[in-house]
């Protein structure tokens, strides 16, 4: 798979942040314009993941989300996930 120059990235085209939580997907259809490239899309990645987490009740169990980050061609990029767990502990 050939990847995109990280300086090009979002410049000419739209950057595309899709939001998977667990199996679901939300794709993103507008897509936004970065100047900064890869390292740019990464970090906005990363504040998408964390604003979602916010935003979402406690899971009762398991819950995998994850930003999956593609160009304007629908190529992907990078994907950020963050996978976390609730475990009750019983206390006799």
């Amino acid at each position: 798979m050939e990847q995109a120059e990280p300086s090009a990235v979002g410049e000419h085209g739209a950057v595309l942040f899709d939001v998977r939580d667990n199996d679901r997907l939300f794709p993103d259809d507008e897509g936004t314009r970065l100047a900064g490239g890869l390292n740019a899309a990464r970090a906005e990645a990363f504040a998408a993941l964390a604003d979602y987490v916010r935003e979402i009740a406690p899971p009762d169990s398991r819950c995998c989300l994850a930003i999956e980050v593609r160009d304007e061609n629908s190529q992907p990029l990078l994907k950020a996930t963050m996978t976390f767990e609730v475990e009750l502990i019983h206390r006799q």
